[in-house]
């Protein structure tokens, strides 16, 4: 995967909920010039590692993203 994918990952695990114009924002914030973030989010949907539901993303916690790396509560 690129290293845009990975970023972006990290931009969804810090602002969960967010929608992809807020992502992309914060993306550009950090520096991800890619102007394809849109198509980043869907591709890591499509490869189960994001949910979308209402326009809004939320990263599948497993791997790097698991509960005890980022302060969010169990649901």
């Amino acid at each position: 995967m690129p290293e845009e994918y990975d970023r972006i990952l990290d931009v969804v695990a810090e602002n969960p909920g967010a929608t992809a114009e807020e992502l992309t924002d914060l993306a550009h914030d950090r520096g991800i010039t890619d102007t394809g973030v849109p198509e980043l989010l869907s591709t890591a949907e499509s490869n189960d590692d994001l949910l979308e539901f209402a326009g809004r993303y939320w990263v599948m916690r497993t791997g790097k993203y698991r509960f005890d790396r980022y302060d969010h509560p169990d649901t």
